[in-house]
């Protein structure tokens, strides 16, 4: 008969007046350490998912804006590709700035994306 573990025992370091302050928690609340840390993984993943959507929506806005600004104002093709030309100029600046190279974009992007779906 197989007795195997329905939990993983983890270890991880923490400074001394958290571990204080998670033990008065758990104290508190009369529950185990290992309940506070799901409880708080779980808050944790809420809060993330939450702070997604709460982004998604404010850049969907600032989308809807620019429509709407093009649709009261529109940019003609040259305005348009003089503000494509200073954009690109300012994210060249930004790039020599932070050290990033045009082989690293692949890279960037990828790492980004990742963190997103994790």
């Amino acid at each position: 008969m197989n007795m195997s573990r329905t939990t993983k025992i983890v270890g991880f370091s923490v400074p001394p007046i958290i571990v204080k302050e998670v033990e008065t928690l758990a104290k508190q609340e009369r529950r185990t350490k290992s309940e506070l840390f799901r409880e708080m993984v779980r808050v944790y993943r809420r809060y993330r998912d939450q702070r997604d959507r709460d982004e998604n929506r404010w850049i969907m806005g600032i989308i809807e804006e620019a429509k709407s600004e093009q649709e009261r104002n529109p940019m003609s093709i040259e305005d348009t590709l003089k503000e494509s030309n200073r954009l690109s100029r300012s994210g060249t600046r930004q790039a020599k700035k932070l050290g990033i190279k045009p082989q690293d974009i692949d890279r960037i992007v990828h790492d980004y994306r990742a963190r997103k779906q994790a």
